[in-house]
């Protein structure tokens, strides 16, 4: 299972990582822009929000728009008391709301109870050519062989599997792999995928990912 957690607060959001990555994927956000390219392209189980993020008038018109990707659920964390109506802009969906400060205990037991009274239905694997990429498993199959990918490289290859034989650059692939608050060195990027093309490679024999030299990478016909 894959979970959302959008908080500006950047040691709440490292302890919400901490607690949860052991049972689900976890993907981060601190803004809406961040948030809106990880709707566009991930499938999510659930969604931990702060309320802080989305605090005026001009954010919750453009969070309305984001928003309108996912009918995932939402668990809304917040401070103060809670109007409903302050919520529109999360649209027809199921919010929860947990109040801060809260006990980290409480929050996985709200979590479990949404998760389990209001399941997401599974995003079906991506394929591309002969390889399917199984999220629930977080392998790369082809040919009925199996490659059990790092947290990263299966980001990396969801990318790809999104946006067949067009070119992504460095910068988006650092955007939406790499958290806002990571330092991406200079060749971290390109070890990733040359360490990645040689599981592919041994998987199926195939050189799947392409280098376009000074623009990026795409998948290969």
């Amino acid at each position: 299972m894959r979970i959302l957690v959008i908080e500006d607060d950047l040691i709440l959001s490292d302890l919400l990582v901490n607690t949860l990555i052991n049972n689900y994927l976890i993907d981060i956000s601190s803004n809406l822009a961040k948030t809106s390219n990880l709707l566009d392209n991930n499938f999510y189980q659930a969604i931990l929000l702060s309320s802080a993020i989305f605090c005026d008038c001009r954010s919750k018109k453009c969070a309305c728009k984001v928003f309108q990707k996912s009918q995932s659920p939402v668990l809304l964390m917040t401070t103060g008391e809670v109007a409903s109506h302050d919520y529109n802009y999360l649209g027809q969906r199921k919010i929860d709301f947990l109040h801060k400060p809260f006990n980290i205990n409480e929050l996985q037991l709200r979590l479990n109870m949404m998760l389990f009274q209001f399941p997401n239905k599974q995003q079906p694997a991506l394929a591309y050519q002969n390889f399917l990429l199984d999220e629930q498993s977080r392998q790369l199959i082809c040919s009925g062989n199996s490659l059990h990918l790092t947290k990263k490289e299966f980001y990396l290859m969801q990318i790809f599997f999104k946006r067949p034989r067009q070119l992504l650059s460095k910068s988006l692939l650092a955007n939406l792999v790499w958290d806002n608050e990571e330092i991406v060195y200079g060749n971290s990027i390109a070890m990733h995928l040359s360490g990645l093309r040689k599981k592919i490679k041994k998987l199926s024999g195939q050189d799947l990912i392409k280098t376009v030299r000074g623009d990026g990478y795409l998948l290969e016909d």
